[in-house]
Order: structure tokens, then C-alpha cells, then sequence
């Protein structure tokens, strides 16, 4: 019913036309011809409506592969700055750290398996994986 509403929400022109083209072949065209027609149109509508989400599903599949892509090349930019030798390494006193290089920050709990990133004003949660293990490992010796 979802899909029906959805379809109905964004393609009203569509089914307008249908209605209006429907009405003048019942009108004009008379017997088995007009009913032809007609069902015609029904079935093009409905084959319309049903495919309509397989578009929606391509779009979401779209936009979450760039979503993900976006991330990785953040994670990306932000181990890339953080390996450098100006990464400084901070430790809050309250149990966090941070880790500074060129625009980028990550901030981080002593413990947690989680970290927040932050390059540009954009932020993004990760795993803390072997590679920002190294980074920030690297960050706290250079000081």
C-alpha cells in the first residue's frame, strides 16, 4: 500500500493523463474497442506503478554506495593526515585523547574501540582499526 501511495505522491501528472485519456475513450470510442483501450490503460498503469519501486530501490542504492564512498574517502584523507610527523597527540585528562594534523581531528576515549573524526567541519564515527592504531600511536611519540 506504501508503494501504491509513494507512486501516486510523486507521479500524479502521470495518472491524470491516464484518467483524462480514459474518460475521452469512453466517451468516443464505443464497444469492445473502447473497453480494450481501456483496459489498456489500466494495465500500463499498474505495470508502471509496479517497476516504480524497483527505481526507488535503485535510487537508494545509489545513494547509499556514495554515502559509503564519501566515508571511506574521509577515513581515507584523515589517516593520511594523521600518519604525517605535525600530528600532535593530547591527552584530555578525563580518560580522552585527541590527535591534530592539518585541519584534521580525531578524538577518541582510552579504551573504546570507537573514534570521531573530523576534517573540514565534517564529522564521521570509526572503528579504531590498525591503521588509526598506528596513527595516533605515531601522533603520541612525535608528542
Amino acid at each position: 500500500m506504501d508503494q501504491l501511495l509513494t507512486f501516486l505522491q510523486d507521479r500524479w501528472l502521470v495518472v491524470l493523463i491516464a484518467l483524462v485519456v480514459l474518460f475521452v475513450v469512453i466517451k468516443i470510442v464505443k464497444t469492445v474497442v473502447k473497453w480494450v483501450l481501456v483496459l489498456a490503460i489500466v494495465a500500463g498503469l499498474i505495470y508502471y506503478g509496479s517497476t516504480y519501486t524497483e527505481q526507488l530501490k535503485d535510487i537508494g542504492e545509489n545513494v547509499a554506495a556514495t554515502a559509503k564512498e564519501a566515508v571511506n574517502d574521509l577515513k581515507e584523507k584523515a589517516v593520511q593526515g594523521l600518519a604525517g610527523k605535525d600530528a600532535k597527540y593530547k591527552d584530555n585528562g578525563d580518560g580522552t585523547y585527541t590527535v591534530t594534523a592539518s585541519g584534521i581531528r580525531l578524538d577518541g576515549k582510552t579504551g573504546s574501540d570507537k573514534v570521531k573524526i573530523t576534517i573540514a567541519g565534517v564529522s564521521a564515527e570509526f572503528t579504531l582499526d590498525d591503521v588509526l592504531k598506528k596513527a595516533v600511536e605515531t601522533a603520541q611519540k612525535n608528542g
